[in-house]
C-alpha cells in the first residue's frame, strides 16, 4: 500500500498569494488594467548547460541573444516606474552568462523591486554570489539530480559539471550566513523517469549541504508547441523524501500538479485565462510574450520594449487581441497560470447573497 502522501503538513508554493494582492485584483475587477505584480526578466537565452529536454530550447535554437546593458537598464527602470512588485531573473537561458546581470539585479533592487533568481548554479564565483544573496529575496538553483550519472541525463553534462554546481551550492550557503543574508536559498528537482533514482538522495544531499529549501515539480516538456509529458509515479518517493523536512530545512512539491496531473482536463475548469492580467514575461530579445511558457511564439507576443515603452504595451490594443485569441490548446497542461486561474476564475463569477459567506 502507498503511504497517503495527503497528511503530510508541509508548505507548499501556493496559488492563493494573488489574493495577498487584493488591491491589484480588485482593479481588475472593476474593469481597470493594473500593471502585473510579477515579471520574469531573461538576460539572456545562452546557456552553457545542454538539457536534453529544455523547456525553452525550442526558443533559443532561433534566438541565441542577450539583452545589452543600456537596454536591461532601460527595462528595469520602466518595471519599477509601473509599480511592478516582483522581478525574476531567468531563462531563456543562464542568467549569469549575460556580464550585465549583476549590475542590472543591484539596479533593480535599489529602484525597490523584491528579486527572485533563477540559475543553473555553475557559473557562481565570489562576486555574483555575494551581489545575489545582497539583493534577492530568493535563489533557486536548477539541480534536477543527486549523482553525476543522473546529472548527465537531466542536464547533459558530465560528472565534473555536477560537482561544480554543488561546490558552488556548498558557498552559497556558506556566505549566507558569513553575509547574514537573508535570502532564501533553495534547489529545484523535476521528477521523471530519468531522475526518480536520485530523488531521496538529493534530499539528503539538500540537508547537507544547508540550503533552505528542495522543491520538487514534475517534468513538462515543450517541444515547439507540441507538449511532452510523463507522469513519473513519485508518491511513494516524496513520501520518503519529506521525512527530511526539519531543523530549517524543507523538502517542498507542487501538490497541486501532482494531483492534476490525474485529471483528465488538468484542473482547467475555467474558460478563460485571467493570470496573464498579473504576470508576464520579457525576452532576451526585449520582446514580451503573454506567459513564460508562449516565449517565442509570436502568436503570443504582445509588444516589443526596442519599439514601444512597457506602459504602451500594457495598455495596448495588440495585447487586448492576444488575449482574447488565448487558445488553451496551445498551453502546457500544468501551466504557471492554471492555479491562479481557477482562484480568478471563481472570483470573477457572478454571486448571489455575497454579503452572506
Amino acid at each position: 500500500m502507498k503511504p497517503d502522501i495527503k497528511n503530510f503538513d508541509v508548505r507548499q508554493f501556493s496559488s492563493d498569494k494573488i489574493l495577498k494582492h487584493l488591491d491589484r485584483v480588485n482593479e481588475w475587477l472593476g474593469g481597470a488594467n493594473p500593471a502585473p505584480i510579477t515579471v520574469e526578466l531573461d538576460m539572456t537565452n545562452r546557456c552553457n548547460h545542454k538539457c536534453p529536454q529544455c523547456v525553452v530550447n525550442y526558443f533559443r535554437v532561433a534566438d541565441n541573444g542577450s539583452l545589452s546593458k543600456n537596454l536591461a537598464r532601460d527595462i528595469v527602470l520602466q518595471l519599477a516606474k509601473n509599480k511592478v512588485r516582483g522581478l525574476i531573473f531567468t531563462g531563456g537561458g543562464e542568467p549569469l552568462c549575460n556580464p550585465y546581470t549583476l549590475e542590472t539585479v543591484e539596479l533593480a533592487k535599489a529602484k525597490g523591486l523584491d528579486l527572485g533568481f533563477i540559475t543553473n548554479g555553475s557559473l557562481f564565483n565570489e562576486k555574483s554570489i555575494k551581489t545575489v544573496l545582497k539583493n534577492c529575496t530568493w535563489l533557486r538553483v536548477s539541480l534536477d539530480a543527486a549523482s553525476a550519472k543522473v546529472f548527465m541525463a537531466s542536464h547533459g553534462l558530465e560528472g565534473n559539471e555536477f560537482e561544480r554546481v554543488i561546490d558552488n551550492i556548498r558557498l552559497l550557503a556558506s556566505a549566507k550566513q558569513k553575509l547574514k543574508s537573508k535570502c532564501v536559498i533553495g534547489l529545484g528537482f523535476l521528477t521523471s523517469d530519468a531522475t526518480i533514482s536520485d530523488m531521496v538522495r538529493a534530499s539528503a544531499l539538500a540537508k547537507k549541504l544547508k540550503v533552505d529549501y528542495l522543491q520538487f515539480r514534475p517534468m513538462q516538456i515543450h517541444n515547439g508547441g507540441k507538449f511532452g509529458y510523463h507522469w513519473t509515479d513519485v508518491q511513494d518517493e516524496i513520501a520518503e523524501c519529506l521525512k527530511y523536512s526539519g531543523k530549517g530545512f524543507q523538502v517542498l512539491y507542487s501538490k497541486h500538479k501532482y494531483e492534476m496531473a490525474h485529471d483528465s482536463r488538468f484542473g482547467r475548469y475555467y474558460q478563460k485565462c485571467y493570470g496573464q492580467q498579473f504576470a508576464t514575461v520579457i525576452s532576451a530579445s526585449a520582446k514580451m510574450y503573454i506567459c513564460c511558457h508562449t516565449r517565442g511564439y509570436e502568436k503570443y507576443c504582445i509588444g516589443d520594449l526596442k519599439k514601444q515603452s512597457f506602459k504602451e504595451i500594457w495598455d495596448s490594443k495588440k495585447r487586448k487581441l492576444v488575449i482574447e485569441k488565448i487558445d488553451f490548446r496551445d498551453c502546457i497542461p500544468l501551466c504557471r497560470d492554471n492555479t491562479f486561474n481557477q482562484i480568478l476564475w471563481n472570483i470573477k463569477q457572478p454571486r448571489e447573497h455575497i454579503n452572506f459567506l
